[in-house]
C-alpha cells in the first residue's frame, strides 16, 4: 500500500515537473516572439487602413477618419507598450523607465492612455454610426459634419486623458518592487470603472441604439441613391460591431492573460478586410491604380531613354 501511494506521489511529481517544463518551453520560446507578431502584422494593418482610409471615396468619411485615428494610436501603442517587451525577453535591453519616478510615472500613463484612447476612437466609429442612422432632423446628425470632426477628436483625446490620470497619480517607486502601484485598491477600483465599465457600456449601448435605427430605416421607402447610401452605412456599421464584439472578447482574455491583449493593436485591418465589401473593393482599387500609375511611369522612362540616347 505504501509503495502504491508512493509510486503514485512520484508519477504525479513527474508529471507536474514536465507540465512546467512543457510551460517554460512555451514561455522562453514562443510567447517572447508575440509582441514582435504584434508588431510585424500591426505595421501591415497600419499601412494598409492609412492606404485605404486616404483613397478619395473614404477620406470624407467620417467614421473612416476615426477609424484612421485609432490606426495611428494603434501603431503608437506597439512601438511603445509592446514591442520593447521583445527586446527585454530577448535581448535583456530595457528602457529606463523605472530609474526615476518621474519617468515610472510618465511610463505607467502611457501604458493606460494609448490603449484606452485606442478603444475611445472605437467608441467614436461607432458614436459616428449611431448619428447617421438618426433622422435628418435630429441634431445629432450635426456631429457627423466634417467640420466637427478635429473637435471630437480633440475631446475624445482630453477626455481619454482625464479618465486614465489615475495611473500616475497611484503609481511610483515603491521599495523593492520598483515602479508600481502606491494605492493599488483605488488602482484596481479606478481600472474597473472607466476601462472594465465605461467604455464597454457605452459602444454596447450604442451598437443597441445603432443597431434600433437601422431596423427603424429599413421600413422607410427611399430613392436608389438613398438605398445605396444606406447600404455604405450599413456595411461601416458591421465592421464597427465586429471590431467591438472582438475588442470585449480580448479585453475579457486580458483578465486571464495579458499575451493577447495587443491583439486590440493589430485587428481592425484584417476585421475591415472580411467584414467590408466596400474597404476591399477600396483598396484592391488603390493598389490596382498603384500598380498602373507604376507601369505608366516605367514606360514614360523607356521611352525617355531611346530620345536622349538619339539626340547624343
Amino acid at each position: 500500500m505504501i509503495d502504491n501511494n508512493i509510486t503514485t506521489t512520484v508519477d504525479l511529481i513527474q508529471t507536474s515537473k514536465s507540465l512546467i517544463d512543457d510551460l517554460n518551453f512555451v514561455s522562453q520560446n514562443i510567447l517572447i516572439y508575440l509582441p514582435l507578431i504584434y508588431f510585424i502584422f500591426g505595421l501591415i494593418g497600419f499601412i494598409g487602413n492609412v492606404f485605404t482610409y486616404l483613397q478619395p471615396q473614404l477620406r470624407s468619411n467620417t467614421c473612416c477618419i476615426y477609424s484612421l485615428c485609432g490606426s495611428f494610436i494603434d501603431i503608437i501603442n506597439l512601438c511603445i507598450n509592446s514591442f520593447p517587451n521583445y527586446f527585454s525577453g530577448k535581448y535583456g535591453i530595457t528602457l529606463p523607465w523605472f530609474t526615476l519616478s518621474g519617468l515610472c510615472k510618465f511610463s505607467i500613463f502611457l501604458l493606460a492612455f494609448i490603449p484606452y484612447l485606442s478603444i475611445s476612437f472605437l467608441c467614436m466609429a461607432i458614436i459616428d454610426r449611431f448619428a447617421i442612422t438618426c433622422d435628418h432632423t435630429s441634431s445629432v446628425r450635426r456631429i457627423t459634419q466634417l467640420r466637427k470632426v478635429p473637435w471630437m477628436i480633440c475631446l475624445t483625446v482630453l477626455t481619454s486623458g482625464l479618465f486614465t490620470l489615475y495611473a500616475p497619480l497611484h503609481h511610483g517607486l515603491v521599495p523593492i518592487i520598483g515602479c508600481g502601484s502606491t494605492n493599488p485598491t483605488l488602482t484596481g477600483i479606478a481600472y474597473i470603472i472607466f476601462s472594465g465599465l465605461l467604455q464597454p457600456i457605452t459602444m454596447i449601448t450604442f451598437v443597441l441604439l445603432t443597431y434600433r435605427n437601422v431596423r427603424r430605416s429599413r421600413g422607410r421607402v427611399g430613392d436608389t441613391a438613398q438605398t445605396n447610401r444606406r447600404n455604405l452605412r450599413n456595411q461601416f456599421i458591421v465592421t464597427i460591431f465586429a471590431q467591438i464584439l472582438v475588442t470585449s472578447f480580448i479585453s475579457m482574455q486580458w483578465v486571464i492573460t495579458n499575451n493577447f491583449y495587443y491583439l486590440n493593436n493589430v485587428k481592425a485591418f484584417y476585421i475591415s478586410i472580411l467584414t467590408s465589401r466596400v474597404f476591399r473593393k477600396t483598396l484592391f482599387d488603390g493598389l490596382k491604380n498603384l500598380y498602373r500609375r507604376h507601369i505608366r511611369q516605367q514606360m514614360n522612362v523607356s521611352m525617355v531613354k531611346p530620345f536622349t540616347q538619339t539626340r547624343n
